[in-house]
């Protein structure tokens, strides 16, 4: 460990010998010159001989109760030294508790407890169940087989059916591995995209031995890369050892200013990866002058709260660094009173920072110098498109930009957007490869969808009968969430959601609870695939298979994190797509270098029958319930517009005299927003001219606000062309009245010489 005593002496005098001291201030002088054709070169402090382990995540130090699932083998020491910490994981703390005994939320648990639901949990094990554990536990047991490319229909005539009980028979034959299977792309409809060319990449890139130098610094500890004693000190506390790969290589480059397109699988560290540049910056910031710095942007309020967290516990014995949080679904005004503040570092959703820079007083971004986006490869999706491009024309041009994803994949159309300045491009692992250590399972549902809540139940129960570990059911729908919460409370099991129907206070109270092992199943849209790292999540299920394979490893990343174990079980259909994205997954595992194990489990389809009758047996229970919630809901919902309506009339002066707050896009605009991007998505112009047209029309800047006589132009433009089109249209009317006489003159005539 790294002493953390000492004068400041000493501690100044460390930083006498670096050869760059990187610093963050309000003048424009101080900030690197990235347009320079001088390039930057990265100076490692020190040389590590060595080879660089593959694979070896970072070393982070776990709770302390023991657990049988962690691999034995992994060790969280370095050179002998033991560390111990209380470290439980990042907070999820929402606003302040309102002391208000106001009822907010429908008791849902309880309406189901009413019901006869969570008492005792329905019985399915075997009678042996001392044996099913020890069959659980064992890495090659009866319930799992190595899984073979034609158990999905992959690498042989897609034509040929066959019948339910032969497809039975063969589940129960010898195991069989996919090594000596073809992996074919006849049969599945997947069209990669066109890549970027050679010339493009190398204009837009910084040159490609920067990213190799990067990669190829080794850091045995943090020492190494020559960090201040107080960011040392809270990644001691920490339980922070070793740099990961994506520190070792992307914290130089981020203290030199320079912008960083980053990838790496998750579990890796890539919070902390930008983070801790940051901080180590923000040290030589200007005392006496208060302003933002330092924005991140990330898709969902967790991710946010998160970030936030984990930049509070490195910067803890940094002097005066302060952070903002500015999501959407909290207290709007001790949002303001703290953005007020101008705080160092702000964490934000793009909606609530766009809200912000609009509304709260003594808020500006005008001295921000460093922008990360998180997720990046999410943020640059239509969803977020437009707050993107706002926010962009909102932020100082002259800035660091930082971009980490787990599947960084995109295009540099995308990127050109983001005004970055030849950013160095680093990719630690494969960008389409799950992690190290992760057992990935299939089952294969055919025609079976109806049962699916009950094999979900069948499996929750065969995986974890103790109610011990921590398991995350991933649907596609938040109607399909809340449903399987309540079935899932009559079987006697109590879960949690967690999707966009709930109140930032619900969400943050369910990853609490699932944290806290109160609640041992988490039943959640993507909306926690991405980013949110809850320690000692033992299995993540796939109840709906995701849309695409990226989306796949976001979802299954969530265990196997920081070099332990994790297991996934993806419920698998007949369609293309399903069948897309296990070959993709076999593909990685068998061109990868993690060694991870590819499955298929068999399950007990009659056992599964059983409880699937039990659900049907309470179908109107479940009616009952969801009735039930809906009224409370409505006298909820109703005695809040009766508060609403007596603080109008109590605070009527006070509300009056607010300024009105402005929006950048309302509910009905994102909508049609995202509606026309879909609909230019798939449009093709097939005239070359218009086609030219809409592509200078993208590349032009932003246009400025148009004036009285530039909108009296363009009224007298339109008028213009408005009479032109009439005068065509009488012109056609009048040649078609001609044509239709002659024509009918002509035929009179002809009839006349007949006759």
């Amino acid at each position: 460990m790294v002493s953390v005593k000492g004068k400041k002496n000493a501690f100044e005098g460390n930083f006498r010998t670096m050869d760059f001291i990187p610093t963050i201030s309000d003048s424009e002088e101080d900030v690197p010159d990235l347009d320079s054709e001088d390039e930057v070169v990265v100076q490692p402090t020190a040389k590590v001989t060595g080879k660089k382990k593959k694979g070896k995540k970072q070393n982070v130090v776990e709770e302390t109760e023991e657990s049988k699932d962690l691999n034995p083998e992994f060790n969280f020491n370095l050179d002998g030294e033991e560390l111990t910490t209380n470290f439980q994981g990042w907070d999820f703390a929402g606003d302040d508790e309102n002391k208000d005994d106001v009822k907010k939320d429908v008791d849902l648990d309880g309406i189901i407890k009413r019901k006869g639901g969570l008492i005792n949990q329905v019985h399915i094990a075997s009678d042996n169940e001392e044996e099913d554990e020890e069959e659980e536990e064992a890495g090659n047991n009866e319930d799992d087989e190595e899984l073979a490319m034609d158990g999905f229909g992959m690498g042989i005539n897609a034509e040929v059916e066959q019948e339910d009980d032969e497809e039975e028979e063969s589940n129960e034959k010898e195991p069989e591995t996919t090594k000596g299977f073809n992996v074919s792309n006849k049969g599945l409809a997947d069209v990669e995209e066109q890549e970027d060319s050679v010339e493009a990449m190398a204009d837009f890139y910084a040159p490609e031995e920067e990213s190799k130098e990067a990669k190829k610094q080794v850091h045995t500890n943090f020492n190494t890369l020559s960090l201040s004693r107080p960011v040392l000190k809270g990644l001691s506390d920490l339980g922070y050892t070793k740099p990961s790969p994506i520190q070792s290589a992307t914290i130089p480059i981020g203290l030199l200013g320079k912008d960083i397109i980053a990838g790496a699988v998750t579990g890796s560290g890539k919070t902390a990866a930008f983070m801790i540049p940051i901080i180590e910056r923000l040290l030589y910031k200007p005392a006496n002058i208060a302003s933002t710095r330092v924005i991140v942007l990330t898709p969902t309020r967790e991710l946010a709260i998160q970030v936030s967290d984990v930049g509070k516990r490195i910067g803890k014995y940094v002097n005066g660094l302060t952070f903002g949080l500015a999501v959407g679904g909290l207290n709007l005004r001790q949002q303001e009173q703290e953005l007020k503040t101008r705080p160092d570092v702000v964490i934000a959703t793009p909606g609530r920072f766009i809200d912000h820079i609009r509304n709260s007083a003594s808020f500006n971004v005008d001295s921000v110098e460093v922008l990360v986006i998180d997720e990046a490869d999410r943020m640059l999706e239509d969803g977020f498109q437009e707050e993107l491009n706002e926010i962009m024309s909102l932020l100082p041009t002259k800035r660091q930009t930082l971009l980490f994803s787990a599947t960084m994949n995109s295009k540099i159309k995308q990127l050109i957007s983001l005004s970055l300045r030849r950013p160095v491009r680093i990719m630690i692992n494969p960008p389409k490869q799950a992690a190290a250590r992760l057992t990935q399972e299939f089952v294969r549902i055919r025609k079976r969808d109806l049962l699916k809540p009950a094999l979900l139940y069948y499996l929750i129960r065969k995986l974890d009968s103790s109610s011990q570990k921590r398991i995350v059911v991933f649907v596609s729908r938040k109607e399909m969430a809340h449903r399987l919460r309540i079935i899932m409370g009559l079987l006697g099991m109590k879960v949690a959601e967690l999707h966009g129907s709930l109140t930032q206070e619900q969400r943050l109270q369910s990853v609490n609870q699932f944290k806290s092992l109160e609640v041992p199943v988490l039943i959640c849209t993507d909306l926690a695939s991405r980013g949110l790292d809850i320690p000692k999540i033992e299995v993540v299920i796939n109840y709906d298979m995701p849309k695409s394979y990226e989306i796949y490893l976001h979802r299954v990343g969530r265990t196997a994190r920081a070099g332990r174990e994790g297991r996934s079980v993806t419920f698998v259909g007949e369609s293309s797509q399903d069948r897309s994205i296990v070959r993709s997954a076999i593909k990685s595992a068998e061109e990868g270098e993690n060694q991870n194990q590819v499955l298929g489990r068999n399950v007990e389809w009659n056992k599964v029958d059983e409880v699937s009758k039990l659900i049907d047996s309470n179908g109107e229970t479940i009616d009952d319930i969801l009735d039930e919630e809906k009224q409370e809901k409505e006298i909820l919902r109703a005695e809040m517009e009766l508060r609403k309506g007596e603080n109008l009339m109590k605070h009527k002066t006070e509300i009056q005299a607010r300024p009105r707050r402005t929006w950048f896009q309302t509910e009905d605009e994102k909508k049609n927003a995202k509606i026309m991007g879909t609909l230019s998505k798939n449009k093709k112009t097939i005239n070359s001219k218009k086609r030219k047209r809409q592509e200078a029309l993208e590349d032009k800047p932003r246009s400025y606000k148009k004036t009285q006589s530039d909108r009296k132009i363009d009224q007298e433009r339109a008028m213009k062309k408005q009479k032109l089109h009439q005068v065509r249209k009488i012109k056609v009317e009048r040649a078609r009245n001609s044509f239709c006489g002659v024509k009918f003159y002509n035929q009179k005539f002809c009839i006349t010489l007949k006759s």
